[in-house]
């Protein structure tokens, strides 16, 4: 579980830095390399990308949302048949949510696939469970 919300914090704060110049997707990268590198399950990995890009990104359209006094999200509600500014913003920490999720999913499925068990006999023991 502590590693779970480090791992959320560190994919928030690496996330809001790679923001100065690097594309939206890189979330999902700096997600993955977080969760092999800190996570020991699957869903320790997923929890931790959804907490941590959906915080980040639920935030940042916030802090966009009141710099414009909520003028562009009314606009883009409208066409989303009615739906609310605090609706949208939900949406946009879901959708973040859901990358840095996947992402992170990723980087820990895929350090379990090349990297070697340090115990003997582990795969024996997982097979018969």
């Amino acid at each position: 579980m502590k590693n779970t919300f480090l791992a959320a914090l560190l994919i928030l704060a690496l996330g809001q830095l790679s923001h100065f110049g690097l594309p939206w997707w890189s979330l999902a990268i700096i997600a993955g390399l977080v969760a092999a590198w800190l996570c020991k399950s699957a869903w320790q990995a997923f929890v931790a990308g959804l907490l941590g890009g959906g915080i980040l990104w639920m935030i940042a359209a916030w802090l966009l949302d009141s710099a414009n006094g909520s003028v562009l999200s009314g606009k883009v509600g409208q066409l989303f048949q009615g739906a609310s500014s605090m609706q949208l913003l939900l949406l946009t920490g879901f959708m973040g949510g859901l990358i840095a999720a996947f992402g992170a999913l990723t980087g820990k499925l895929g350090k379990d696939m090349l990297v070697k068990p340090s115990r003997k006999g582990y795969l024996q023991e997982k097979r018969r469970r």
